[in-house]
């Protein structure tokens, strides 16, 4: 599945999205995050206790929906991402973890991602639906 350039030039500059993951039982979990768009995916760095990163290790269907408010409902627009995720190899960490410092300033020192205590996420696209582009 492959985003529009309509689409990708919407979600790519994004600052934030939510990222909703359900555990074993499939109790839902659901978070702002602040994403990466790279070569077709979607990446997010986390800690690697975090909940979601727990729940993907237990059932790798996610949901990320990117999205503008606004109270002239004629101008909403958004994508929502149906996927699969997985938790990125050590080797791809390190690549992908230039991508965040380059996009987000502030993860370099306000949030720094160490391989030893974070995890990076990749959002594969199965499905998408989108409105207002």
């Amino acid at each position: 599945m492959k985003l529009t350039k309509t689409e990708t030039d919407f979600v790519e500059p994004a600052r934030v999205a939510r990222l909703a993951t359900a555990d074993s039982e499939g109790i839902l979990h659901n978070v702002p995050i602040c994403p990466v768009f790279a070569n077709g995916r979607f990446y997010v760095g986390t800690e690697s206790s975090a909940k979601k990163v727990r729940n993907i290790r237990a059932n790798a269907n996610v949901a990320l929906v990117f999205d503008d408010y606004t109270e002239a409902w004629s101008m909403l627009r958004g994508v929502l991402i149906q996927g699969q995720a997985r938790i990125v190899s050590k080797k791809e960490f390190r690549v992908l973890r230039k991508k965040f410092y380059e996009k987000f300033l502030q993860y370099k020192n306000a949030a720094p991602l160490d391989e030893a205590d974070s995890a990076i996420i990749e959002i594969v696209p199965k499905k998408k639906f989108s409105w207002g582009l």
